[in-house]
């Protein structure tokens, strides 16, 4: 069983209003720690730069400069070699046919509609960390 005590989760999004509402509820979950960035171009600045270690992140899709997809793409593909692997959960308006094909072209653990509840939150999160690592 993951312990949540442990975890380290970057939030990415562009919109503080959610990345409060999430860092709310991660607190809740009593999440080690939250770290946040406003668009990719931030995200792997800070996945680059940061001493500390990294478990998840929760990313929006729709997000200036660099989406979500984007994101993903770029981290799977090492950009940031450590974190190739890491889960990755997309926050989503929708859970569109779109989206969803998109997610498993690059390998996201799963998706979470906007705006969660602290259990669909906390199910996810354990759902994305005890699945296998991306690209295995």
């Amino acid at each position: 069983m993951v312990d949540l005590n442990r975890v380290n989760v970057l939030i990415v999004d562009d919109e503080p209003f959610y990345r409060t509402i999430v860092s709310r509820l991660l607190g809740q979950l009593n999440v080690r720690e939250v770290l946040e960035a406003e668009n990719g171009v931030q995200a792997i600045e800070l996945l680059d730069t940061h001493e500390g270690r990294i478990d998840l992140i929760i990313c929006d899709i729709e997000m200036p400069e660099m989406n979500g997809f984007e994101l993903a793409r770029k981290i799977r593909y090492g950009i940031v070699e450590r974190y190739r692997k890491i889960p990755f959960l997309m926050l989503t308006g929708s859970d569109t046919e779109d989206n969803i094909r998109k997610g498993r072209i690059h390998k996201i653990d799963g998706f979470i509609v906007k705006t969660p509840s602290s259990e669909d939150l906390r199910s996810r999160i354990l759902m994305a960390l005890s699945k296998p690592a991306a690209g295995k």
